[in-house]
This record gives C-alpha cells, sequence and structure tokens, in this order.
C-alpha cells in the first residue's frame, strides 16, 4: 500500500513540476517570442502580458476538437498520450525528489531515459498513420529520420559521460559533482565544490561534449531550426496536422515535457545537478548548500537559452539537418569518445 501511495505521490509531484515549468517557459517564449517580433498580444495582455498564457489556454481549450471521418478514431485519440506518457515515465528515472523519494537505483539509467524518451517516436507514426492524411505522414517520416540521427551523435555522448563516471545512473552524476566526489582529471579542486567540481571543469573535454548533446536533445525535443516534423510553412502543421483542440494541447505539453527532461539530464550530465554553483565559501553559508532551486534555475536557463534559438535561426532543410548529424556530430562524438578512452 505504502509502494502504491508513493508512486502516486510521485506522479503526483512530478506532473506538478512539469506543469508549473511548462507554464513558466510557454509564457517566456511568448515573451521573448513578441519582444522580437514586435507582437502586441502578450506585451499587454494583463499586466505587462502576464495574462497571456491563460488567454491561450482558455482560447485552446474551447476549440472543438474534430477528429476526421477517415481517420482510424481509437489510434488517433491514443496517439497524443503515447507520446506524452513515455516523458512522464523517463521523470522517474531522475533523482529529483531524493528526500522524499527513493530514486531509482539502476546503473543504467541514463540509458534507459534516452529508450524511454525514443518511445516517443511510435505516438507521431501512430498520430500520422491514423489521420490517413498526406501531411501527417510526411512529418512522421522527417521526424523519425531525424530521431533516429540524432540519437547516435546524443547516446555517444552519454556513453563518453558514463564512462568517466563508471556508472549510469544519474543520482551517481550528481554526487561524483559535488564537494566530497571521486575527483576527475583537477580533482585538487573538487574539495571546493560549487562550480569547481562540475563535469564541465572536472573534465575540460565536456566543452567539446555540451554543444554536441546541446544541439542533439534540440533536435530529439523538435524545436527550432530542427523542427522540420511540424514545417509549417511546407507541410501546414507535419504529423500533428489534423489535430486540434485538447489533443493538439496534449502533443503541445508533450514538446515541452521532452525540453523539461532532456534539460534536467543536461543538467546532472554536465552542471553538476542540485550542486551549488557557488564553491564552498564560509561566507556564502546556504548558498553553497546543494538544493533543488539550483537544478530548477539551470533546466530553465537550459529552456530559455532553446527558446532563444527557436526565434533566432531558420529551419533546417532535411538534408542539411541529416548532413549535420551524420557527417559532423557523430564524428566528432566518436572522435571525443575514443579520446576519454585513451586518456582513462
Amino acid at each position: 500500500m505504502n509502494d502504491i501511495l508513493s508512486i502516486f505521490g510521485f506522479f503526483a509531484l512530478s506532473l506538478a513540476f512539469i506543469l508549473g515549468s511548462v507554464l513558466f517557459l510557454f509564457y517566456s517564449e511568448r515573451k521573448l517570442s513578441a519582444f522580437m517580433q514586435d507582437r502586441m498580444g502578450p506585451m499587454h495582455t494583463g499586466k505587462s502580458g502576464i495574462l497571456q498564457p491563460i488567454a491561450d489556454l482558455l482560447k485552446l481549450l474551447r476549440k472543438e476538437t474534430i477528429i476526421p471521418s477517415a481517420s482510424h478514431k481509437f489510434l488517433f485519440i491514443l496517439a497524443p498520450f503515447l507520446v506524452f506518457a513515455p516523458v512522464m515515465a523517463a521523470f522517474s528515472l531522475l533523482p529529483l525528489w531524493p528526500s522524499l523519494f527513493k530514486p531509482s537505483e539502476n546503473s543504467a539509467g541514463i540509458f534507459l531515459v534516452l529508450a524511454v524518451v525514443s518511445l516517443e517516436a511510435i505516438g507521431i507514426l501512430m498520430a500520422a498513420w491514423a489521420s490517413r492524411s498526406r501531411f501527417p505522414m510526411i512529418g512522421a517520416a522527417r521526424a523519425i529520420a531525424q530521431m533516429v540521427s540524432y540519437e547516435v551523435p546524443l547516446g555517444l555522448c552519454v556513453l563518453s559521460m558514463v564512462w568517466l563516471a563508471g556508472s549510469g545512473n544519474l543520482a551517481d552524476f550528481e554526487s561524483m559533482q559535488s564537494a566530497s566526489g571521486k575527483g576527475g582529471w583537477f580533482a585538487a579542486l573538487q574539495s571546493y565544490g560549487g562550480i569547481l567540481s562540475w563535469n564541465l571543469v572536472q573534465y575540460p573535454v565536456c566543452i567539446l561534449l555540451m554543444p554536441i548533446f546541446f544541439l542533439s536533445i534540440l533536435a530529439e525535443s523538435n524545436r527550432a531550426p530542427f523542427d522540420i516534423p511540424e514545417g509549417e510553412s511546407e507541410i501546414i502543421g507535419g504529423f500533428h496536422t489534423e489535430y486540434s483542440g485538447f489533443l493538439w494541447a496534449i502533443f503541445f505539453l508533450g514538446e515541452y515535457a521532452v525540453m523539461l527532461l532532456l534539460s534536467l539530464t543536461f543538467s546532472y550530465l554536465f552542471l553538476g545537478g542540485s550542486n551549488s554553483i557557488v564553491p564552498v565559501i564560509s561566507k556564502f553559508g546556504i548558498l553553497s548548500e546543494p538544493s533543488f532551486l539550483w537544478l530548477l534555475s539551470k533546466c530553465w536557463i537550459l529552456g530559455l537559452l532553446m527558446i532563444w534559438i527557436r526565434w533566432s535561426l531558420p529551419r533546417l532543410r532535411v538534408d542539411q539537418l541529416s548532413n549535420l548529424a551524420w557527417k559532423f556530430l557523430s564524428p566528432l562524438a566518436l572522435a571525443v569518445l575514443a579520446l576519454i578512452v585513451f586518456l582513462e
């Protein structure tokens, strides 16, 4: 009974965290895009545009959910939930609430996160096939090709970090980047904690891995300039062209949830997780202690960076996207992995 209550408690807390973070990121995206494109609504709906997300939510929920008569209705309705459900499952592998719920002890946790996130492709393909429409199928084909391409450099980056950490458990990644961690190539700095104990500093090779990983998670979350599965100017709306109302909102929520999940994973791998950015100096006191707020701030900063890139860069062509993954990112990630194996 206690295990069941713990599962429901974790689910409720994680869902509240996702919804709260999505609301913040959505509001930030509306404001940032309005500032960059001189839009009026997000600047003046309520005080300083603070009511714009509520206005968008009410507009979305009031829209009719239209199911095409030629579609496979059961699969059409099921597909959005198959996109969102794996993301929720992946959150159980993150040590988000160690003081409330025991984190997963699986030594392959990071690989399970990537495997569960990749299940999103099933929901995308199902949505396109169930729509029985040409443009969704083109979008789904693009999405599958994109995910297959960018999971290669993403997996190589993760393999490199697992080699350095000696474990695939994200809780171990967090503990090794604390003041009492095992130490890396600059172990003399480890005891000072803060940013000096992060993998970014302890293993300078992470400077090469971080851009590869970041570009790969942009592609995994279908964020611009890697949003060719949607491609509004080319294929109307891609794999969710036929969706509207609440079902479209589930796709929308799933995109932000993937973005949030991969930002958290990035933080655990390179930026110390919930460990402080401030070195252990007595006058800083509590600021030097690990805190969920540190993890949240890193995650949100990465999310804001993704938003900034979306509204700054044009969409890549399909061939450009594949060339970037197979001809540049994958060979570079493989070379970095070989360098780490040699140095270790």
